[in-house]
């Protein structure tokens, strides 16, 4: 029997087939769309920009969808381009009414080996809505999943795996940053790992945004369990700093499994901090937010003291210690950048020659650094990059 096809034909439209409606991805048969490459650029909807577009646009058949994942910014779909049989994720997100997607603008411009690829894009309506749907890699499970299967087994991620991930991690952010784009919402389940391959990228940029000096940006952002404390105490005029705060809770959680601060409120957020790491100093609360004038009250919480190093495994290496006490400052200004962090002595082990995975494949390219990756921090590449990669021009190439 011929396959049957629901046929989109242009930017947006979607011929709607009566048994399905015109939800185009939760349906089970083969789907044709004209996609548009990564590198197309986006402009806005003049007679011009759609000629442009329509020019462009390449023909892609979709094989049968299955929703994996749906949060706040739209659903996930695992999928397979029929014409190559690559296995894709696609991201559906509804669009506000003449406003571009930031997320699609960021996304098109970041080409790093730990930030998820985008390959195509495309639009297409529902209930009279205006959906986006981001064509990108796929990649068999998130860090909160990798996570979560260890807790539920009763072990603790292997330290190769943490230094691995937790290096990817700080190495896609730390891209983000030279762009001035912070994530917002950095989490193990906005992370994709593969655990095989010993890969960490970087997803979901629903929330991810350049940074202008002086420009307010909304503090009610990321996820309570790892959102930094100026965000907490309403801060509007933050840097990327609020990045690496969530990347030190990650961190920890790598290392002990559960979120290291896990408040019922934003209040209960900034109390589980200072129970943690300590009541704020003047200087520290005027660096986090100069105008705060909220109801927490900084100065009179009652608490057994605690520490970091209570929280994490008895046998915890110091070097790990060490960078998570540089990662999780009140001060953002303290706050190690994520280039400095891959200098410390916790990744040393990564800088082996004959180093392999446990399963004795090759570790992913880990020193491939863009021209710009480094460019703020020349003087720490013969840190962070081995010997044998610096002498050796053509190794550890990006095969992008």
């Amino acid at each position: 029997m011929a396959q049957r096809y629901i046929l989109t034909t242009d930017e947006s439209a979607v011929e709607k087939d009566e048994s399905h409606g015109s939800d185009l991805l939760s349906g089970i048969h083969p789907i044709k769309v004209m996609a548009y490459k990564a590198n197309t650029p986006v402009t806005t909807s003049t007679e011009a920009s759609a000629n442009s577009l329509s020019n462009s646009a390449v023909e892609l058949h979709i094989g049968e969808r299955e929703k994996v994942g749906q949060g706040t910014f739209g659903k996930v779909y695992k999928a397979k381009l029929l014409t190559t049989q690559e296995i894709i994720a696609i991201k559906e997100v509804e669009l506000e009414e003449k406003f571009k997607s930031r997320e699609l603008e960021i996304l098109k411009s970041m080409i790093h080996p730990n930030i998820v690829r985008l390959k195509y894009f495309f639009h297409t309506t529902s209930a009279s809505k205006q959906i986006l749907c981001l064509i990108m890699e796929y990649m068999p499970m998130s860090a909160h999943h990798l996570i979560s299967e260890y807790r539920r087994n009763h072990k603790i991620m292997p330290l190769f795996y943490i230094k691995l991930f937790v290096y990817q991690m700080l190495r896609g952010l730390g891209y983000l940053h030279t762009q001035g784009v912070a994530h917002r919402d950095v989490k193990p389940a906005n992370m994709i790992v593969d655990h095989e391959a010993g890969i960490l990228k970087i997803c979901d940029l629903g929330s991810a945004k350049k940074l202008n000096r002086n420009e307010k940006s909304v503090s009610y952002v990321c996820t309570r369990y790892y959102r930094a404390p100026e965000l907490l105490l309403g801060h509007t005029e933050y840097t990327t700093a609020v990045d690496i705060w969530s990347a030190g809770c990650c961190m920890a959680e790598f290392l002990n499994g559960y979120p290291i601060f896990r408040g019922t409120d934003s209040s209960d957020q900034m109390y589980q901090i200072i129970k943690m790491i300590g009541i704020p100093t003047r200087e520290e609360l005027q660096e986090m937010n100069p105008r705060y004038t909220g109801s927490i009250d900084l100065t009179v919480v009652s608490y057994t003291p605690r520490t970091v190093r209570g929280y994490l495994p008895e046998h915890t290496q110091e070097a790990a210690l060490v960078l998570l006490d540089r990662l999780l400052k009140y001060k953002p200004s303290e706050r190690m950048t994520c280039q400095r962090a891959l200098a410390t002595d916790f990744f040393a082990e990564l800088k082996q020659r004959s180093l392999a995975l446990p399963n004795n494949r090759p570790l992913p390219p880990l020193f491939n650094f863009h021209e710009n990756e480094l460019s703020r921090h020349c003087y720490l590449y013969s840190t962070i990059v081995p010997d044998f990669v610096r002498t050796s021009p053509s190794d550890d190439k990006e095969s992008e």
